[in-house]
């Protein structure tokens, strides 16, 4: 072989394999997400999803008794028409759910004078009968104007969205993880749209701790205009991930009383009087009692890591943060 040759050929195979070296970074590049939320470069991240510890409930039975502390709560939190049940010992039926109810209302009227919080949240939903993967999220919340900044930590990890209320034409702003945020950028959509309500059983606009008070309090005014149909309780001493709670425990007699909800179990928490944990169970047929429960959830919402008072601003849910490094075009 010609000298000329001989030297060529390593310089030619040293420039490819920089060459391939450099498309492999660049491909990689784009397809992890690098930004924490809030901008604080080289945050860790949340490897998975999974979903926060949830201890098993205890059988319902048909009385149980009610702590002194129980009773003395759910008294402050009544309102002046709301009556305790006669038997302070015994929270069963209507009145366990009066409680429960009395508690929400007074955990959402306190909290919509809180500005703002931020938390981790766990989401995992049932959608065209198939129970999807859970998400964690890392979320901003500010109550005036409502405002709504998400960032997943797992499922499409580096997804973000954005949503001010009376901002953006009324839209919500989403630009995807990895690879496909890179070429798609900034994406305005609809809330209640097709695209928005493919991967959601609810809009943004419901989002968040107080949204989800509310939403549970439209379904126990339903249920107690019905006042039949369902079997529930309210029960004392019970913890969510280190946090003080009450477990309100709901079961239907059937589709005919709620066509989508069989069972409910919501943890509401004693210092916000909301709900930090909720796991709502569908109807299903042909399904094994032994694991009707895996069979048939169909929402899981969990709320961890809860910091009130943050002192957000309108920066913390504008597209040109540049902490976000979003797309904006």
């Amino acid at each position: 072989m010609p000298r000329s040759e001989r030297s060529t050929n390593p310089l030619m195979r040293n420039v490819l394999a920089l060459l391939v070296a450099s498309v492999t970074v660049g491909i990689a590049h784009l397809n992890l997400d690098p930004f924490c939320t809030g901008g604080e470069g080289g945050g860790a991240k949340r490897a998975n999803a999974a979903p926060p510890r949830m201890p098993p409930p205890p059988e319902l039975p048909t009385q149980i008794p009610a702590s002194s502390e129980l009773v003395a709560a759910v008294a402050s939190a009544a309102s002046p028409s709301t009556k305790v049940a006669d038997d302070p010992s015994t929270l069963r039926g209507v009145w366990a759910l009066k409680m429960a109810a009395a508690l929400l209302e007074k955990g959402c009227h306190n909290f919509s004078k809180v500005p703002d919080y931020t938390a981790c949240m766990f989401k995992q939903e049932r959608l065209n009968g198939a129970l999807g993967d859970g998400q964690t999220i890392d979320l901003k919340v500010r109550h005036e104007p409502y405002s709504v900044y998400m960032k997943w930590q797992s499922g499409d990890r580096g997804r973000q969205l954005i949503y001010v209320h009376g901002q953006n034409d009324g839209n919500m702003l989403v630009q995807p993880g990895g690879i496909k945020g890179r070429l798609t950028g900034l994406l305005s959509l609809e809330p209640t749209g097709s695209l928005a309500m493919a991967e959601s059983r609810y809009p943004i606009t419901k989002a968040g701790l107080l949204q989800l008070g509310h939403t549970i309090l439209e379904y126990q005014h339903q249920d107690l205009e019905r006042g039949c149909g369902f079997t529930c309780e309210l029960r004392d001493h019970q913890e969510f991930e280190g946090r003080a709670c009450y477990l309100y425990h709901i079961n239907y007699e059937s589709p005919e009383i709620h066509s989508v909800y069989r069972k409910s179990l919501i943890y509401v928490d004693k210092e916000l009087s909301l709900p930090i944990c909720v796991k709502n169970y569908t109807w299903g047929k042909d399904v094994n009692p032994e694991t009707i429960d895996e069979e048939t959830l169909i929402e899981f919402y969990a709320y961890t890591d809860l910091k009130i008072e943050q002192e957000l601003s309108a920066s913390d849910f504008d597209r040109n943060n540049r902490d976000y490094k979003l797309r904006v075009r």
